[in-house]
């Protein structure tokens, strides 16, 4: 599963030397092992922050700094292909990763 996510990430054109890679990883590979849609904030990112020993509004902070990266500098063509009707700016932390993960569970 992390090879999924991490082959998905990179051709979205993550930066892959920061810390909000690794977070995102771990937070997309939760989502996938859940059946429904679960809180992001009370949930997932503190389950992240125990595995990093940090906090889980560092978490959430590094995950959107990671999506504004790709957002801004990533691929675009591929970022079209997911997210339809792509607006300037970019969706919230849960929308941009329940969106990642809910298509590499129906197309890995």
């Amino acid at each position: 599963m992390r090879s999924k996510i991490d082959q998905e990430l990179l051709r979205l054109g993550a930066p892959t030397g920061r810390l909000g890679y690794v977070q995102m990883a771990m937070t997309l590979e939760l989502i996938m092992q859940e059946e429904q849609v679960t809180s992001t904030t009370r949930v997932l990112y503190p389950k992240v922050a125990e595995r990093c020993n940090t906090k889980p509004a560092r978490i959430e902070r590094n995950v959107r700094e990671e999506i504004k990266a790709i957002w801004n500098f990533g691929n675009q063509k591929r970022l079209d292909q997911l997210f339809i009707n792509r607006g300037k700016y970019p969706p919230g932390n849960k929308e941009f990763l329940y969106t990642i993960a809910r298509y590499l569970q129906q197309n890995g």
